[in-house]
């Protein structure tokens, strides 16, 4: 399927923008999250901070009050009497007519004697009532921290915060003095004010705090603050954090009255009016940016259509009309002065310059061509002129060795002395001439005539090689194998064979080994005990005419032969010693073989 080039350039250039404006967004929603909402909520911290400071002072202004009303109460000179009683003696008597507790917004009254002996309770909000679960809790701080034990006229001004029955309960004591300064105080007057909702109520609507709560402190995540904070909020430390985005949470512990460690919790909730507004503005912006970045890719994209595209698409379709046509002699319509008529134009004179090539490139393809065809009748010439020189000399050479054979074998019968030696040397040059040229014909045929590989019986070439040998000492391990060759195998073993004999005399020991050497290859080795080879000519023995070591001399195209037949067959050669590290004692030719598919290993032995 075709796709327009300027569809793909569109699309990209499409999502380029929308993904610039996306991360423009996202930028933007971290600078105002983490920057400017960041730093309004650092001022809404601080103004928390501020609010739970001025609900402590409150509460420090209550008990100072309180303090001040405990003592100016404790002072009065009526408020202890004493009778005379015939079972008791001198017993204390406290008068609390001219007392006003509820005018004074307190909502107990405790009065203990000099022994610490609980002899006046009034609940102000309910008269009359003797309510011993109330008044036991609130005898229970009393006794627990402004009179402690041992101490029965209590510590004089102690004062502070503790809970009844969950409710907050400010409460102070002072010391009731004797009638004058040498008489020994009466006792304790113990005043006590609930820090009820009416009155928390009370003081948010004085501190303009939307909610305020005082617990006591015992260690409940849901009523404290999580447990990292609440060591340094025992130490008094403020700490703030907004519950979601209309209402911000601050929260501080103040240390009960009693001696025992006790905490109150003070939790202060306020609105989040500045902080809603930041965002709501924020989200106004962003929706503007939006609408901006939409417009802008709009405007790009129409503006990028209207001079870049467009004109490059045209520009694509010029192009490829032409190609499509061949004719490289047409030209790519120009008009304007931007890059792209800039591009068009280089193009046009690109396309001279390749119609110019293409006509050079025509002649010289054709140049080339008459060229191969005669190159092509000389080789044919020279392969024929080859084959009729070779089949001439050979067939000639071979005759005449073959007369110069029989010339010699009739001569010998009636020679004497050194004319027998004579003709001796005739029929052993004879004999290696006929050698040469039967090497040569054996080269010939490898290169011109490859045969296919199929599977030969390596044991029954060798045995075959080394019968044509009656008089040798051959010894042969090579198995039951069937190799990938051909008929000329047996040149290997009787070049091989030759050559052992040739330099290790008649009385020269071979011996033919086979071992199977992994992935399907079988590894062939013909050693001898003759004369070995310097391991400097051990990579030269199997070029043409190499001249070796003392040991043994020209290696001629025996073994040339040979390596090329192994390659024929995909393997490999190499000149090895028969003992390792020992050339002296002899040579081992070892290369490799294919094992035919169907091959088996009998008993080497």
């Amino acid at each position: 399927m075709h796709v327009d080039p300027a569809m793909k350039v569109r699309t990209r250039s499409f999502v380029i923008l929308v993904t610039v404006l996306v991360l423009f967004l996202a930028v933007l929603g971290f600078a105002t999250q983490y920057l400017i909402l960041g730093s309004f909520q650092s001022l809404e911290n601080r103004e928390m901070t501020a609010n739970i400071q001025r609900v402590v002072a409150d509460l420090d202004d209550q008990k100072q009050s309180l303090s001040l009303t405990c003592r100016d109460w404790a002072g009065r000179k009526d408020l202890f009497t004493t009778e005379d009683s015939p079972d008791k003696g001198h017993t204390q008597e406290i008068r609390t007519g001219d007392l006003a507790p509820g005018a004074a917004d307190v909502d107990y009254l405790l009065a203990y004697n000099a022994t610490g002996e609980l002899v006046y309770y009034e609940d102000v909000n309910h008269p009359g009532n003797d309510s011993l679960s109330v008044r036991t809790s609130l005898d229970r701080i009393i006794r627990d921290s402004i009179i402690p034990r041992g101490m029965s006229l209590g510590i004089s001004g102690r004062g502070g915060l503790s809970v009844i029955d969950g409710t907050p309960v400010l409460l102070t004591g002072c010391t009731i003095p004797g009638a004058n300064a040498s008489e020994p105080a009466w006792g304790t007057l113990v005043i006590a004010r609930m820090i009820t909702g009416e009155r928390i109520n009370r003081l948010e609507n004085n501190l303009q705090i939307p909610a305020v709560s005082l617990h006591r402190f015992d260690g409940n995540t849901s009523t404290s603050a999580p447990d990292p904070q609440t060591p340094d909020m025992e130490k008094g430390r403020i700490v703030t954090s907004p519950q979601n985005d209309t209402q911000m949470l601050g929260q501080t512990m103040i240390t009960g009255i009693e001696n025992k460690p006790a905490f109150l919790l003070l939790k202060v909730t306020t609105d989040r009016p500045v902080y809603q507004q930041v965002q709501a503005s924020i989200i106004i912006v962003a929706i503007a940016i939006v609408i901006l970045g939409a417009l802008i890719i709009l405007s790009v994209q129409y503006l990028m259509q209207r001079f870049a595209l467009d004109p490059l698409a045209t520009l694509d379709r010029n192009i490829k009309t032409i190609g499509s046509s061949g004719e490289l002699s047409r030209q790519v319509p120009v008009s304007g002065d931007d890059e792209v008529v800039s591009l068009a134009r280089s193009i046009n004179r690109m396309l001279e310059v390749i119609g110019h090539q293409k006509d050079k490139l025509a002649d010289a393809r054709q140049e080339l061509a008459l060229r191969n065809h005669e190159l092509e009748e000389l080789n044919r010439k020279a392969n024929l002129y080859l084959d009729i020189y070779l089949d001439v000399l050979t067939y000639e050479i071979l005759n005449a060795n073959m007369g110069l054979t029989g010339y010699a074998e009739y001569l010998r019968d009636t020679a004497q002395g050194d004319e027998r030696i004579l003709l001796d040397h005739i029929s052993e040059l004879a004999n290696k001439s006929s050698g040469v040229i039967r090497n040569v014909e054996t080269i010939s045929r490898i290169y011109k005539t490859p045969q296919a590989l199929v599977p030969v019986s390596l044991s029954a070439i060798v045995k075959k090689e080394a019968d044509a040998r009656p008089g040798i000492r051959l010894g042969i391990s090579s198995g039951n194998f069937s190799v990938m060759a051909n008929d000329m195998l047996g040149v290997i073993f009787d070049n091989l064979f030759s050559n052992s004999i040739k330099f290790g005399g008649n009385d020269v020991e071979i011996t033919v080994t086979a071992r199977v050497i992994g992935n399907g290859m079988l590894e062939v080795s013909v050693a001898d005990n003759g004369p070995g080879i310097e391991d400097t000519a051990k990579p030269l023995v199997f070029d043409r005419f190499v001249q070796g070591s003392k040991t043994r001399g020209s290696y001629g195209l025996g073994l040339h032969i040979v390596k090329m037949l192994v390659e024929s067959y995909h393997g490999t050669i190499r000149a090895d010693d028969r003992v390792a590290g020992n050339p002296a004692l002899g040579v081992a030719i070892r290369f490799t073989l294919y094992i035919a598919p169907d091959s088996s290993r009998g008993d080497p032995r």
